[in-house]
């Protein structure tokens, strides 16, 4: 959690690693972040932990500067990110259907499901809405999308789709019905492109095309049904759009 840094010492700091133990464990366990060596500082993004149904041990080092009166350990916060398993007060990847409030997250309450057609969480400003056809998202802004719903007004409903966010390297999220909010909200953590597919039923009315753009300026698409919607060197994604069109024959 933010706080006073001591520029000198780099502190206070957390590093996340596997505590010792057989090499076996390091199969069923992994820790991500984006430093790329399991610390973590004030200015960081989140470390994000898998660990198996079994649960796991995970050990935490905490680090902070004793030269200052009244110096304290850096403070943590926990969050799970588990659409099967929701958390009361923790942001995860499938949020409630409309109708229903979200729970609360670092920054408060969040608002409940919306009617919008798109609704994306973006670095830095917060959910903004958009529609299907449209970008959405702050294109060459640099700020990266955190997290999506799509409930389309028309052509499908949200029992003939399913969505999926792209997390990093061999990592997606589950896939969750059309309507969820898939990714996260006040985590910083981006995501790096997202996955749409049609059922049956909908991909024999309608066409799919996917368009992305990357923070580093790069463009994808158009992509089709259950197709990835990503850049080759997963940078995060900065805007995206939706387009559904009728079936033609």
């Amino acid at each position: 959690m933010p706080g006073p840094t001591d520029r000198v010492a780099g502190l206070p700091g957390v590093r996340v690693s596997l505590p010792p133990g057989p090499p076996g464990r390091r199969e069923t366990v992994t820790i991500s972040t984006l430093r790329g060596d399991g610390w973590m500082t004030v200015h960081d993004e989140p470390t994000l932990v898998r660990v198996p149904p079994g649960g796991a041990e995970i050990l935490v080092t905490l680090y902070w500067s004793t030269a200052a009166g009244g110096a304290t350990p850096p403070a943590l916060k926990l969050i799970r990110l588990n659409p099967d398993a929701p958390i009361q007060g923790a942001p995860v990847a499938g949020a409630p259907s409309a109708g229903t409030s979200a729970p609360g997250g670092p920054h408060g309450p969040y608002p409940a499901a919306r009617a919008a057609e798109i609704v994306a969480h973006i670095e830095g400003v917060g959910d903004v809405d958009g529609k299907i056809g449209d970008w959405v998202g702050m294109r060459g802004s640099g700020r990266a999308v955190e997290g999506f719903s799509l409930t389309p007004s028309q052509g499908i409903t949200a029992e003939e789709f399913e969505i999926r966010a792209v997390l990093g390297r061999d990592w997606l999220s589950p896939w969750l019905p059309g309507g969820s909010f898939c990714g996260s909200r006040g985590l910083a953590f981006p995501l790096r492109g997202f996955c749409v597919r049609l059922r049956p039923a909908a991909a024999a009315r309608v066409d799919l095309a996917c368009f992305a753009r990357f923070v580093d300026g790069s463009e994808v698409g158009p992509v089709g049904s259950d197709r990835l919607c990503a850049a080759p060197g997963l940078t995060a994604l900065e805007a995206f759009q939706v387009v559904l069109r009728p079936r033609v024959g």
